[in-house]
């Protein structure tokens, strides 16, 4: 049983609330959830090209999205993702009401069950949402807290906030706790606690990753108004501040919480178990906010290893297995026992990183000697077993605000070994890391297609487990296979390039790069941001530190007794969507 989805940004809420900057709370956060698997490659001449096509974002307009209460003074230039006209709501009425009811239905009808999801682990610990170290993790805190904000499917939508809204100008944004929201030991979460959690993440002292994406924050002048609203004063004017670093990762943390082991969060489930290696247990909170969560308990279970996780499945030692490689997708399709979903959220962009402040590719000359020698179809055909799209060496394909009108980068063998002899280059290192199912394998085939050019590669591999635990490793390597959760050019660039870059392992630091990240930042007008960003996407293409072979779709696997499955952008799992029919 095989169901494949395109999950898609609506482009109006992207433009509208704008975009700029990256993610996450560690490096893991940064690039995405990783996986250690050994997907051995499939020869190229013999794999099946199966490339998905994504459909029209138009498409992906949902009447599912519910706008946020519009500002109530008149310099508020924006609320949440989108707010619709009022033609567009009365449009809109009936299926928002239907939403509604099927919202209520699942609730009222929840079968109850416990869901046993198996991903990545790591070095497991505290739950702090500052520290994270893998996939499971990760997990556990999407359904211990809220969030502000958050991407899904279908556009921006908001979470403990009833709205966000900036001034004219995008220098102040108010944010409103929704009434009735309180935290797992009773407590209302309130403006405070909102001011808190984001000086929780952009402290520098316990947070260096995080704090990086607040430096733009005027702490003198940010303030909880009263119990319920807060305003987040800036240094400059931000017109992308809300899809950029408010809805990206900013959980809420109650003011005076210091133990991480089992945290309290207002989210739709309670930690009432760590046993400290990645095994959670969580529990239904009755007391959410939202729609009631249909499944009474979740367990983690992690494993490490994919093949292992599939087989757990299959025997029924788990009901979810996360994040598997195309080999053993395709091994299970005829499998009537499971449900083989790919979907296009929290796809990884599969690439190499060359580093310009270090030799040899601090030459541009030898950069594109490596670009024309790479074959990125026969990469996709190879690693991906055809189950995905090839790449033009700019993250975002088949998303709002990527730059499709620049010519698709092909292997020219003959002139990347002309280069290669001019500058002597004869061998060269990477490092890789099964971070997410191929990467290592996308190693292997690049020392192959280098060496028809007359370069010999040498690979360095990293434990999974360890390849994040290292930052000054990742930023002074000179060539390493790494891969990025896909997002929007405007979210993922400002974070991954630039000087301002929260983690930049290109090392690009062009004044022209600069200029057109800041001007996207800085601007209100959703037309000129834009420009800015394909302008940007060119120098980044133009300078060739990065080569994107190929997309890969998330892969998961679960019983058909599951029903319900969705992801937040990042291909997070929503578990109080989930519904555990009766077997």
């Amino acid at each position: 049983m095989t169901r494949r989805s395109t999950f898609r940004f609506s482009r109006r809420g992207f433009l509208r609330a704008a975009a700029t900057a990256g993610v996450g709370a560690s490096a893991l956060a940064l690039v995405g959830c990783g996986d250690d698997d050994d997907d051995q490659p499939a020869p190229a001449a013999t794999a099946t090209q199966e490339q998905q096509q994504p459909a029209p974002a138009e498409q992906q307009q949902q009447a599912e999205q519910q706008s946020a209460p519009a500002a109530t003074q008149q310099d508020q230039q924006q609320v949440v993702a989108e707010q619709p006209t009022q033609q567009e709501q009365q449009q809109a009425a009936p299926a928002q009401q239907a939403q509604q009811q099927e919202e209520q239905a699942m609730g009222a009808e929840a079968t109850g069950g416990t869901l046993r999801f198996s991903a990545l682990a790591g070095l497991g610990g505290p739950v702090d949402p500052r520290n994270l170290t893998s996939v499971i993790a990760y997990h556990a805190v999407i359904g211990i807290y809220d969030f502000l904000a958050l991407h899904d499917d279908s556009g921006l939508k908001l979470g403990v906030t009833e709205s966000i809204a900036s001034n004219e100008d995008a220098t102040v944004w108010t944010l409103t706790v929704r009434e009735g929201a309180t935290f797992h030991d009773g407590r209302p979460v309130t403006a405070d606690d909102l001011l808190h959690s984001i000086e929780f993440l952009g402290n520098w002292e316990t947070s260096q990753i995080y704090a990086q994406y607040f430096f733009d924050v005027d702490w003198e002048n940010t303030r909880a108004v009263d119990d319920r609203t807060m305003e987040l004063a800036l240094l400059r004017p931000r017109g992308d501040f809300l899809d950029s670093i408010l809805a990206l990762f900013v959980p809420v943390v109650p003011r005076g919480e210091t133990d991480f082991t089992l945290p309290i969060g207002s989210g739709p489930f309670r930690i009432v178990s760590n046993d400290g290696v990645d095994g959670y247990e969580l529990v239904r909170n009755d007391d959410w906010w939202g729609p009631r969560p249909a499944i009474d308990r979740i367990v983690t279970v992690p494993i490490n290893d994919s093949t292992a996780r599939i087989n757990a499945l299959k025997s029924g030692e788990i009901d979810f297995a996360y994040q598997l490689p195309p080999s053993i997708a395709r091994a299970e399709e005829g499998n009537d026992e499971i449900v083989i979903e790919r979907t296009n959220a929290g796809s990884s962009v599969m690439c190499f990183i060359m580093n310009t402040s270090l030799p040899p590719f601090d030459n541009s000359e030898v950069r594109e000697a490596v670009r024309l020698a790479v074959d990125r179809e026969a990469l996709v055909n190879s690693v991906l077993l055809g189950q995905g799209d090839i790449g033009n060496d700019l993250p975002g394909k088949g998303l709002v605000g990527y730059h499709d009108g620049l010519p698709q980068r092909t292997r020219d063998l003959e002139r990347a070994t002309e280069i290669f002899a001019i500058h002597g280059i004869t061998e060269l290192d990477i490092v890789a890391s099964e971070i997410a199912p191929g990467v290592v394998a996308s190693a292997e085939i690049l020392a192959s297609q280098l060496a028809e050019a007359g370069v010999t590669l040498r690979i360095e591999e990293v434990p999974a487990d360890a390849f994040f635990g290292d930052f000054e490793r990742l930023l002074s390597t000179p060539l390493q296979a790494i891969y990025f959760v896909n997002r929007p050019p405007s979210v993922h660039m400002p974070s991954f390039v630039g000087s301002n870059a929260v983690f930049n392992p290109t090392a690009s630091r062009s004044p022209e790069l600069d200029e057109a990240l800041l001007a996207s930042q800085s601007a209100v007008d959703p037309d000129e941001r834009e420009r800015h960003l394909l302008r940007a996407q060119e120098i980044i293409w133009d300078e060739g530190a990065i080569v994107v072979w190929g997309y890969q779709q998330m892969i998961l696997a679960y019983k058909p007794t599951i029903s319900n499955v969705n992801l937040v952008s990042d291909g997070l799992v929503k578990f109080q969507e989930l519904v555990i029919s009766p077997t």
